[in-house]
């Protein structure tokens, strides 16, 4: 019989698990590394912070261990839902969808870094250059990890707090599907946080954004502070022309823009 836990013994951390608690945490993840270290164990690095590791005997029960590995003080990583897709997908897609995704983010970092002015004088200038790499940092730009079948999970890394807060805002909030897919994922990183501090962090971002998805015109907070019509209308075509690309290839998702495109005032002619 297989034993399944969670966290070091070395630690005094370790506890008892289940299969389905295992899967609902390494479901996405990609392996990225792997030792075996002989008689003791062998460990499988995965994306996104963790770690599983094999034990076993010839008397004692196999066991299954999950950790972190995330350094102390290091932000976690991100694991979004990019919709549920085939196995085998084209590049396209997947190209389209991270467009989206960067353009999202790009958008809600300049709003909550108070660079709300920049952006619009931007979107004015230049209706159709990517505004992540033109306005954002290399330190504040988004940074993938991975990207695996399993409900094409996407292991993304914020450098900055600034930049977490960014990507917490985008993540699920213009889908369904995705928005549950990130809330069971940030409830699997909670469990499989061992210390105190890193579990109230997750538990706090949950919260936030189980407040800003309960509302779906919270993406439009962002216009809603633009004062002219015509340059509120540019940055809201924009956005809903973002979440079309971001749940494009997933039949459940795809109306999605639809909603939020409704719920946007008309575009004021000129």
């Amino acid at each position: 019989m297989t034993m399944y836990s969670i966290g070091a013994a070395e630690v005094n951390e370790r506890r008892q698990s289940d299969f389905a608690e295992f899967v609902s945490i390494v479901k996405g993840r990609s392996i990225i590394s792997a030792a075996d270290w002989g008689n003791e164990r062998i460990e499988l690095g995965l994306s996104g912070g963790a770690m599983i590791r094999f034990f076993g005997s010839p008397i004692n029960h196999s066991e299954v261990n999950l950790i972190q590995t995330i350094n102390p003080g290091e932000l976690p990583p991100i694991l979004i839902s990019l919709g549920d897709m085939p196995q085998r997908v084209p590049l396209a897609t997947v190209e389209k969808k991270l467009r989206g995704l960067r353009t999202l983010y790009a958008i809600f970092f300049l709003y909550h870094t108070d660079r709300l002015e920049e952006l619009i004088h931007f979107v004015e200038e230049n209706p159709d250059r990517d505004i992540e790499q033109s306005l954002l940092s290399e330190e504040d730009a988004l940074h993938i990890e991975s990207i695996s079948y399993g409900s094409w999970v996407l292991a993304v890394w914020a450098k900055t707090k600034a930049s977490y807060k960014a990507v917490s805002s985008v993540a699920g909030l213009a889908f369904d599907r995705g928005r549950e897919a990130y809330l069971a994922k940030m409830e699997a990183d909670t469990r499989l946080a061992h210390a105190k501090a890193r579990r109230e962090e997750i538990a706090a971002s949950k919260d936030e954004f189980q407040l800003k998805k309960s509302q779906l015109d919270y993406m439009l907070k962002v216009s809603g502070q633009v004062k002219s019509p015509e340059l509120r209308a540019n940055l809201e075509a924009i956005m809903i022309d973002a979440t079309r690309s971001l749940t494009t290839g997933d039949p459940d998702d795809s109306s999605s823009y639809k909603r939020l495109s409704n719920s946007t005032p008309p575009r004021s002619k000129p």
